[in-house]
């Protein structure tokens, strides 16, 4: 039996990265083997387990081939005849087919730290390339958001990816097998990819490759005015610099499609109720935060309400982040002004009203006051700055 740390960790080890998961490979073993040892198998017909103290995931080396249409169309052959080259080479790129042969199962320490390479991931880290390893890459549609969302990982280090293997990707569109990956899938891979530091390369490389719009087609043709592809392109760098919450990078991404284009990005991608909301949110008072502090009270009491900011602000701040990225500068107004306004907000209570009054003008009335100390609020703020000026 041998035992390999494979994939990521070994390619980040190599590119000095932090390594987050490890995943090892053994060789020479039967599942009944680790099983006996304590390891937990994962699913029925795939010989991937987790180890008893570590909750590593240990596969056994395998052969896949493919069986029908679709990333998990696939029969899996393992047993302990199959050679660690064998396994490799079913890997999507190069610089995730390298090995490092450990001591044992309850044993991380490499045997010398040697790294295993078949196919040239080192030179291909080397010179920052994303390639393939084999033909087999194009049995996987699921492969083309990976590698793109590699190259969206990597861009910072200036990673590009290989011709052959953009062509590769390419084909897999045009063949139709996107349209296999279920829907969930496709929201999964775009919020993975999506919160890299440079997650609108994902898009980018999608778009320059030309495989957006075997994905979503009406993004891909807003992006055929060169001005709205540039708009969002700009708009997610900012997000993703400012490190802020995903659905602001898919407000950024889709809401200025027409309402029909976006129901239809959202529905492909399955997105969960929490992105919809936030950009239907976002769409209705983006126009108010811009003009803010230079509103109405009503408008501002609007705002508070609608984003429940006088229970919890965390919506409204994230508003206000989303109209920084969106406008491509910070707003006018500091953050701290909003919770002033919440402040203000909250200062009007039933104390404040007739206490003769019942049901609706209950409500009423501490709309009334809170809209004249918001109009109160904003006036002063506005006088303020005019001092300033």
């Amino acid at each position: 039996m041998q035992v390999y740390l494979v994939g990521g960790a070994v390619r980040d080890a190599v590119l000095g990265l932090p390594i987050t998961d490890k995943d090892f490979m053994v060789v020479g073993a039967t599942p009944q083997v680790l099983l006996d040892l304590g390891f937990i198998q994962v699913g029925v017909d795939f010989p991937v387990f987790l180890h008893p103290k570590t909750q590593a995931e240990y596969a056994l080396a395998r052969i896949e081939r493919k069986s029908g249409v679709g990333h998990t169309a696939f029969q899996v052959h393992a047993d302990p005849s199959v050679r660690l080259e064998e396994d490799l080479i079913r890997r999507d790129l190069t610089i995730n087919a390298l090995a490092i042969e450990v001591k044992g199962l309850f044993d991380e320490t490499p045997m010398t730290g040697k790294v295993i390479d078949f196919y040239g991931g080192l030179t291909d880290i080397q010179n920052r390339t994303l390639r393939h390893v084999s033909p087999a890459f194009s049995e996987d549609p699921l492969r083309v958001l990976r590698v793109a969302r590699f190259f969206a990982r990597f861009a910072p280090l200036g990673f590009s990816i290989h011709d052959s293997t953009a062509k590769l990707m390419q084909d897999i569109a045009k063949s139709g097998e996107m349209s296999s990956l279920s829907r969930e899938r496709l929201y999964s891979e775009f919020v993975k990819a999506m919160r890299q530091p440079q997650g609108d390369q994902f898009i980018a490389c999608l778009h320059q490759l030309d495989i957006l719009p075997f994905i979503l087609p009406t993004l891909a043709q807003h992006f055929n005015t060169p001005q709205n592809r540039q708009r969002t392109f700009t708009r997610l760098a900012l997000a993703c610099t400012l490190n802020l919450p995903i659905f602001s990078y898919f407000a950024m991404l889709l809401s200025d499609l027409p309402k029909d284009d976006l129901s239809d990005c959202l529905n492909r991608l399955n997105a969960p109720k929490s992105i919809r909301q936030f950009i239907q949110t976002f769409n209705h008072f983006h126009d108010t935060f811009i003009a803010l502090p230079n509103i109405s009270g009503n408008a501002l009491l609007e705002l508070l309400e609608r984003t429940q900011a006088h229970k919890d602000s965390t919506k409204l701040i994230q508003l206000y982040d989303a109209c920084h990225a969106y406008q491509g500068s910070p707003l006018s107004y500091p953050k701290q002004w909003l919770f002033d306004a919440i402040t203000c907000y909250q200062s009007i209570g039933i104390a404040d009203i007739d206490p003769t009054l019942t049901k609706k003008a209950i409500g009423d009335a501490l709309s009334y006051l809170r809209c004249q100390a918001l109009h109160k609020l904003l006036s002063n703020f506005q006088k303020t700055s005019v001092t300033r000026l």
